[in-house]
């Protein structure tokens, strides 16, 4: 009768693999350049853009691309007075602190607000 020798891992390979294996993807996507950990995504001319989607990290070009609106638009949406130096490239958080009052929350409710028809009469 031939006995099997029983071949016995350390109880330590396991768990080594699984940290080799776990830190190893994240190294070799973080020195490709694919990693990506920031949930912001491109918006491009033409992508449409739900107001509830508007986000502070967000251009004043990103949002007029998204939405459709031109930039003199959401100069009045927001309220900013004549004096505010900004730019397209200007983040919507940068925007409250150079706007009083202004809030990205308040931007997305004014650009859910159905526009006014000017051909209907008030009574």
């Amino acid at each position: 009768m031939t006995t099997r020798r029983r071949i016995t891992a350390s109880r330590w390979i396991m768990p080594v693999v699984a940290l080799v294996l776990m830190f190893g993807t994240y190294g070799v996507t973080k020195a490709t350049g694919t990693w990506v950990s920031s949930g912001r995504t491109a918006i491009e001319h033409g992508t449409p853009l739900k107001p509830t989607e508007l986000r502070g990290w967000m251009t004043l070009q990103q949002v007029s691309d998204g939405t459709g609106a031109s930039l003199e638009t959401l100069r009045q949406l927001i309220g900013a007075p004549d004096g505010v130096a900004w730019t397209p490239a200007t983040q919507l958080r940068e925007l409250e602190s150079l706007v009083p009052g202004f809030s990205v929350a308040a931007l997305r409710e004014r650009l859910a607000a159905p526009a006014p028809n000017p051909t209907t009469r008030q009574p």
